[in-house]
């Protein structure tokens, strides 16, 4: 069964890795590689489909591009018209309406007069994104946009006027300004255009393509990690030989016990581990589709970024569960508060004798979700241990009474109030007065696991001891 979940479980996360990488992985590729720059007499076609660094020098004209979902006064992205002097052409570039402040400061800048302007820190502004054609409705808006550019409505008001035109037009990027104009006086009749959309790649955010990788990555630790499962795990106990010591069979009677109960953590830890995979990805996905999220987008960012929650939170319980569930550590820890109880030569392999004489007939035992008890009522000894290897012995031999107890009560958690409840049996020794709280204790999860011990401990009618059932 548990050969089957490691082969399932590779098989889908090798299948979610694969989808997130071609995705992203393209995109990403050419992000590592860097932006390449457009050399000189380059055309924009040359470069088309490349992850490019351009320098826009000459923003004259701005139109939103995209607002935010829900709310058409609110702007996510402006689109600006950038004039290239070198190559005589313009194109388009889309920014975050938070990050379109240089754009926004050039493009005032070019509507001042030449004096200002030479106050003014006129370095271009540096885009990184893929070169992609434009579609004819496109570049009519864009042609739009720029036809009602104020330095386009300036080189009209001034083209006449010598006096105005020098002192608008009169320093370098009056020049470049002027040129611009003249060109387009007559019309637009660029035929093809190309857009640069800030940090996207291939029609993918920077940031989406990094979460998409790290989930696929991710992913594919977990399918390697589960095929290497297939060949590591299952390995059985070895068989005991009858000639063994009384410690050693101890042991191994203590080992079956502790790995079934190891076993079971890690299962609830795998259920658990799916069910916050499924709970990262409903959410996001939910999240998504309620905001009305383009298709592309809940690909690209929605489902790897709840794939990377849920598969993270899902190997943080795996790892928490499976560091705190080995049999040999919590064997040990047995051991060592046993070596503490029984600490003169031969006492604890006496006590493991009478453990082991009294047999499965003398056995109790509790487990629950979160819990578990298992011990033996021995002639000289009885003894509980628990699933966290805590261990508690009770003396026979100085046992009086035992005594059932039960605990309701209820804690305040924020608003609300939860109730809890707890079980358990008291062990009285000889001249323990019978107001105190009992020189041991055995707690149990359930009052029928709680009862069941009494009732064993009644059958046992070790003398002198007297048994209070409910």
């Amino acid at each position: 069964m548990e050969k089957a979940r490691n082969i399932v479980v590779a098989v889908c996360t090798l299948a979610i890795a694969a989808f997130l990488w071609m995705q992203a992985g393209p995109q990403f590729m050419k992000m590592q590689a860097g932006a390449v720059t457009l050399q000189p007499g380059e055309e924009l076609g040359q470069a088309q489909g490349q992850y490019v660094v351009y320098d826009a020098a000459y923003p004259v004209a701005s139109c939103p591009e995209e607002y935010y979902t829900g709310d058409q006064s609110r702007v996510r992205t402006n689109g600006y018209v950038v004039y290239d002097a070198e190559r005589k052409v313009f194109l388009y570039i889309v920014e975050t309406d938070q990050s379109d402040g240089r754009y926004a400061n050039l493009m005032y800048y070019l509507n001042l007069t030449a004096d200002l302007r030479a106050e003014k820190d006129m370095s271009p502004a540096q885009v990184r994104g893929t070169l992609e054609p434009m579609d004819r409705a496109a570049i009519d808006r864009a042609v739009r946009t720029l036809e009602d550019s104020d330095v386009l409505d300036t080189y009209v008001a001034y083209q006449d006027s010598e006096a105005y035109y020098e002192v608008y037009f009169g320093d370098s990027y009056g020049q470049v300004m002027a040129d611009m104009c003249q060109e387009i006086s007559g019309g637009i009749g660029q035929a093809e255009w190309y857009r640069i959309d800030s940090g996207v790649i291939n029609g993918v955010m920077t940031s989406d393509i990094l979460i998409c990788v790290m989930a696929a990555g991710l992913s594919l630790l977990i399918a390697v990690g589960s095929l290497i499962s297939l060949f590591t795990g299952g390995k059985g106990s070895a068989q005991m030989p009858d000639s063994v010591g009384v410690m050693e069979r101890f042991r191994a009677e203590q080992r079956v016990w502790v790995e079934d109960w190891c076993r079971y953590c890690r299962k609830r830890a795998d259920r658990s581990a799916y069910l916050a995979v499924a709970i990262w990805l409903a959410v996001f996905l939910g999240i998504g589709i309620l905001a009305k999220t383009p298709a592309e987008r809940i690909f690209t960012f929605s489902l790897p970024l709840g794939v990377l929650l849920g598969e993270g939170t899902a190997v943080l319980l795996v790892w928490l569960q499976k560091s705190q569930s080995k049999p040999g550590k919590m064997l040990k820890r047995i051991e060592k508060r046993l070596r503490k109880a029984f600490p003169a030569p031969g006492a604890l392999e006496a006590y493991a004798e009478d453990y082991l004489k009294a047999g499965k007939e003398w056995e109790f035992q509790e487990r629950k979700k979160s819990s578990m008890i298992i011990g033996r009522l021995g002639d000289h000894c009885w003894s509980a241990f628990y699933g966290n290897g805590f261990v508690t012995l009770v003396d026979a031999e100085k046992l009086a009474r035992v005594e059932p107890a039960d605990t309701v009560g209820s804690v305040r958690s924020g608003k609300v109030r939860v109730g809890y409840e707890s079980h358990s049996a008291k062990f009285y020794y000889e001249g323990t007065p019978a107001w105190e709280d009992g020189d041991k204790v055995f707690g149990f999860e359930t009052r029928a696991g709680r009862d069941a011990f009494l009732a064993l401990a009644a059958k046992k009618g070790a003398e002198g001891v007297k048994v209070r059932e409910n």
